[in-house]
């Protein structure tokens, strides 16, 4: 019996140092949890764009209708037809408007022969006059009817000029070449053109389109015209195109309390794939940067100082800078940085004319919008699995990657955050070499 109790107890020491063991082993061996998240500072494109929604139209457009009614004889196009500018399109039953051709021809005429016939008895009574054989109130009878007929005859040519271009009107031509968009009348319909002109086809010059877009009032200060626009077409999913901004207008487009501005994107359509109507979601291209160092933006984050434990200002030396100040991390003064109230702001910070408002010199007058500069900012490198604070020279950037002019090399890790199941920043950056964290700040 006590052979037993003892074997039981060996057995179990040995499972307990078993387990012990195997609990140190997963300790020991298990691959450590990064405290960081990081990205490498890699080459790619950066591109600075406003986004915008419009339709497609054609530039050019026509409306084509009559100026005369009646009953349509023929129609010689129909949709999606190509016509030249002077071809005939239509007709309208002529009939009404040669008859009154005719009669005013013969009002002409007559009103000819009424003039021919007083020239006649003018020139008669002024012998008669002259001779004193006839009185002053007849010859000046017969000059008046001279007069008279003369009148009559101007308003007869007038209402046959009129009466030949109303039948002119009953062939209606194309005033222009392109393609035949809408065609709204059927033979035999009547068409009244009393009040205005009825519509007939609608032609457009289909080469040449534009968008049409609306421009957040925030977005329309970025804009210029001649800037290059790439937008697509639902249509044509998988295809981009290729545009160029022509103009921006000045009248503000209000609605809801909302304002915008309107845009117009120029684009050639030489094999008229792209029709009007079409919704077209519109990038125009501010700016652009390719093959540059890129960074993620929450690389800048100005509370990533915060996030991973830097929160107080250091004492720090730039190579090739002895002595350099002390920086804040958490967005102290670096190089062109400025203080104002006793808080340090972020490097390259400096005080900037906002767009649209007048710089202080100015007296008042509005001063157009400065360029984008260079600016200097902070970030942390992960060197010997610790963050490095970095200044950097950083240039344009878009919602994702901002550019690196200098300050880091392709392919160091920059820190863009805590990695996962990462303890509190306060708490693991104690007795950090570079002075933050718990514990009083290090002297200078």
């Amino acid at each position: 019996m006590i052979k037993r109790t003892s074997r039981r107890r060996t057995w179990l020491i040995v499972l307990a140092v078993v387990v012990a063991l195997a609990v140190c082993a997963v300790v020991i061996f298990r691959p450590k949890k990064a405290k960081y998240r990081t990205a490498p500072v890699q080459r790619g494109n950066v591109t600075i764009s406003v986004s915008a929604t419009g339709t497609l139209d054609p530039v050019n457009q026509v409306t084509v209708g009559s100026q005369v009614s009646g009953t349509v004889e023929n129609i010689y196009f129909d949709y999606n037809d190509i016509v030249k500018a002077g071809q005939t399109l239509a007709t309208i039953d002529p009939r009404n408007y040669q008859a009154a051709v005719q009669q005013a021809k013969a009002n002409l005429a007559s009103a000819q022969a009424m003039l021919d016939q007083d020239q006649l008895t003018a020139a008669r009574a002024d012998t008669l006059y002259a001779d004193k054989l006839m009185s002053y109130s007849d010859y000046l009878q017969a000059q008046t009817s001279l007069e008279v007929d003369r009148a009559k005859l101007q308003q007869a040519q007038a209402s046959f000029d009129q009466a030949q271009t109303s039948l002119a009107y009953t062939t209606i031509v194309a005033p222009m070449s392109g393609v035949v968009v809408a065609r709204k009348v059927d033979r035999g319909q009547t068409v009244a053109a009393s009040f205005q002109a009825p519509e007939l086809f609608n032609i457009a010059d289909l080469s040449l389109m534009q968008v049409e877009v609306s421009i957040d009032e925030a977005d329309v200060g970025k804009l210029d015209t001649g800037l290059t626009a790439t937008f697509n077409v639902d249509a044509f999913p998988e295809s981009t195109f290729s545009g160029k901004l022509v103009q921006v207008r000045n009248e503000p487009v209000t609605v809801s309390n909302v304002t915008t501005y309107i845009g117009i994107v120029r684009v050639e359509n030489p094999h008229l794939i792209l029709r009007p109507g079409m919704t077209a979601n519109v990038k125009i291209v501010v700016s652009e940067a390719d093959n540059v160092l890129t960074i993620p933006n929450a690389a800048l984050s100005p509370r990533l100082a915060s996030t991973i434990g830097f929160t107080r200002p250091v004492g720090s030396r730039r190579p090739g800078q002895p002595g350099a100040g002390r920086e804040s991390l958490a967005g102290g003064a670096g190089q062109g940085g400025q203080r104002r109230g006793g808080q340090g702001r972020g490097p390259g910070m400096g005080r900037r004319t906002r767009p649209g408002t007048a710089a202080p010199e100015s007296g008042g007058v509005a001063a157009p919008p400065e360029t984008a500069a260079q600016q200097t900012k902070m970030v942390f490198v992960l060197e010997k699995d610790r963050p490095v604070p970095r200044q950097v020279q950083v240039g344009l950037a878009d919602a994702t990657n901002t550019e690196i002019l200098s300050g880091l090399s392709e392919g160091e890790p920059v820190i863009t955050g805590l990695g996962k199941n990462t303890p509190a920043a306060a708490s693991q950056n104690r007795g950090s070499p570079f002075g933050f964290g718990g514990g009083p700040p290090r002297g200078r």
